[in-house]
This record gives C-alpha cells, structure tokens and sequence, in this order.
C-alpha cells in the first residue's frame, strides 16, 4: 500500500467523519501525485452535489449540500444502449441510468468522490476510459462497499480496472472488458440539453445526473 501522507484531506464540514475515512483508505490505494482534497457543502442550486479536480494545483473538491432530507432517491447515467430507431440528427445511442437509494450525506459524499477519483486516475494515467458513465459506475461501487464497511482501521477494496455497471450483474473479466469497449461511447458537451433535468454543467461537473427527491 502507498504512503497514505501522499493525500492531504481538509474536512471543511466538521461532519463527514466515515465518510472522510472511506476516501482516505482509498486514496492510500493510489499514486495521489501530491493531491490536496477538499470535503465542503455546497450552495449548488439544483444538485446535491458537487465535485471537480484541478491538475494545476493537484485539488480536488468534494461538496455536499446541507440540510437535505434523508434517504435520497438520485438517479445517473452508468451506460449507453443503441438506439433501435435511429433518429435523424440525433445521437445514436441512449443514456442508461441507475437508481439509488442515499441514506446520508456521507452516502453522497462517498459517490462523488468515487465519480471525481476515477477521473483523476484515467488523468495521471492510473486507469483508462475516461468516460462520465465509468465514473458514476465507481461512485456507486464505493457507494454499495461503503454501505457494508465497518470502519476506521477496517481495510477497503481495491479500486477495480474497470467498475463494475450496477444495473447488471456481476460480470466476468472478459464481459466487463467487452461491455467496456461496446457499451459506452464518448459524449459530446451538449448532452446535457438530453438530460432530464436540464441543470447539467459540462466537464467535471457530474455529468449524466438526475434526482428526484422523495
């Protein structure tokens, strides 16, 4: 295991403490490259979360809105599907979502921060398939381990080559690896105008993200 003292982790919330304990093993896992992680909430309007990593200043941030109601139901893209009909100018392919149920805010602070790690290892060449949908697919991996983790001192999976889809069911190495190549293609920047919701931003800013509260 890597040097844990590799990661600074500044929890702004005087909350959060499994949660932060979660991301800390994980992150002991890693080549951090001297990253700086920030744990905040976030004033967000439309979203319960946040998340975005700078490589300038080796930070990534992790933000949690307050005051929300517990559980969650929050959906994300984790896939894509060919359209049967393709249509005229259209993408030729649709978004898959998945379904969660989110029991706490450190429930949601361990999704964005198993969404915002897998685009930094793909960034420092630690993983490959830099995609949203590959992203979602880890927060809700460390989501489902977090769910069942005893604790502090307690060790953690190993991050995967490639996570695992939580719509499907447990896959081999070799449909993992073809599901990888298939089933999920490059999006472009507008996709948010397909989205649901309708409050997505481009880049960093969990992408493939809907919610309805309940």
């Amino acid at each position: 295991m890597l040097d844990s003292k590799l990661v600074e982790i500044r929890n702004f919330t005087g909350q959060l403490e499994r949660g932060e304990a979660f991301v800390r093993a994980k992150a002991a896992q890693i080549e951090t490259h001297e990253l700086s992680i920030h744990i905040k909430f976030t004033r967000a309007r439309g979203r319960d979360i946040n998340g975005y990593y700078r490589w300038d200043d080796r930070r990534m941030v992790l933000a949690v809105k307050k005051r929300l109601r517990y559980p969650r139901m929050a959906a994300y893209g984790v896939g894509t599907m060919p359209r049967k009909t393709p249509r005229r100018g259209g993408l030729p392919y649709r978004l898959v979502w998945h379904e969660d149920r989110f029991e706490s805010p450190d429930d949601l602070l361990v999704f964005v921060a198993g969404h915002e790690f897998w685009h930094f290892l793909c960034h420092t060449g630690q993983r490959k398939r830099d995609h949203e949908t590959k992203a979602n697919c880890l927060g809700f991996s460390w989501l489902l381990e977090f769910r069942a983790w005893a604790g502090l001192g307690v060790a953690v999976d190993r991050i995967p080559a490639i996570p695992p889809r939580p719509d499907l069911p447990a896959m081999s190495v070799v449909e993992r690896r073809k599901d990888s190549i298939a089933g999920d293609q490059d999006l472009p920047e507008g996709i948010a105008a397909f989205t649901p919701s309708g409050i997505l931003e481009k880049a960093r800013q969990l992408l493939l993200f809907r919610q309805d509260s309940r």
